[in-house]
């Protein structure tokens, strides 16, 4: 078949999963991520870590390399290693692993260690150990910008997965993840993968936690387009394809209480965090509203 064809086929077949809130399963096992110093001590000065296999978020890979890690009550060999190198180190496992490392390790998103207990890396006769940076993966959603409108979530919109296949099920308290870099894809440990039959190519349906507020700042009620037309005076109609954080902050210079949006328009993690902070409402107007 043709490639030009096999993309377009491709491409029309994720448009109409988006249109149905649908998304890509993944199960991810346990990993580290280490920074340059951890990787100096471990494998020698200024070594760089050999690319194995690349991963569906763009610029991660698997290596070649492996170490150990060592908690408490035992350890766990062959660990996988994910680059590039990142600024912090971290380890993440399951709860499954947890109960072999020993410990209590909480349930977090990737990159909020602050008070998580540490663990020790073992590569040949050199032993790290970490004083924080071992969690238990919050389940999550990488969604690209541009998917965000077509799925209508936010940046750290709480939502539920159904998930279809041989032990469906619905995960509850998923966290979206919205970047400009990421492809769009769930991400569950090996625990959670067995607990609903995982298998390769799964997909998920996203469920909205309620119908108002979503815990981002941000409403997801549809509103009129009467009102979009003649807003309150407290609110503000911006009729643009992408909403920054630039503009939630002219609004709330214009002491204004809510920004209404076109329901296909996007909004950027920082106007969502920014929105949040201040208290100013978003909602999104009927298509053609103006």
């Amino acid at each position: 078949m043709d490639e030009l064809l096999v993309k377009t086929i491709e491409e029309a077949v994720k448009k109409e999963m988006l249109n149905q809130s649908l998304v890509e399963m993944e199960a991810s096992g346990r990993h580290v991520h280490l920074n340059r110093e951890a990787i100096d001590y471990l494998f020698g000065t200024g070594y760089q870590l050999t690319k194995a296999k690349e991963l569906s978020q763009p610029g991660q890979f698997a290596c070649k390399e492996r170490i150990t890690i060592k908690g408490p009550k035992g350890r766990i060999e062959n660990v996988v290693i994910l680059g590039p190198e990142r600024s912090v180190s971290q380890v993440e496992v399951s709860k499954t692993d947890a109960v072999v490392l020993g410990g209590n390790i909480p349930v977090r998103e990737s990159g909020d260690i602050d008070g998580t207990p540490g663990i020790t890396l073992i590569h040949g006769d050199k032993e790290l150990h970490l004083d924080k940076g071992l969690i238990v993966a919050k389940r999550h959603i990488h969604v690209a910008l541009h998917d965000a409108a077509k799925l209508q979530v936010e940046h750290k919109e709480i939502v539920q997965v159904k998930v279809f296949g041989e032990r469906s099920l619905i995960f509850d308290d998923v966290v979206i993840r919205v970047h400009p870099n990421y492809q769009t894809y769930m991400h569950i440990d090996f625990d959670e993968a067995n607990t609903c039959g995982f298998q390769r190519g799964a997909l998920g349906k996203i469920i909205k936690k309620n119908s108002g507020a979503t815990g981002s700042g941000i409403n997801t009620e549809v509103i009129s387009k009467e009102k979009c037309s003649a807003p309150e005076s407290d609110a503000e109609f911006i009729e643009k394809k992408v909403i920054t954080e630039r503009d939630v902050q002219k609004l709330l210079m214009q002491k204004k209480k809510k920004l209404l949006i076109p329901q296909n328009s996007i909004t950027t993690p920082l106007a969502v965090d920014y929105a949040k902070k201040h208290r100013l409402v978003i909602q999104r107007c009927e298509e053609n509203e103006v």
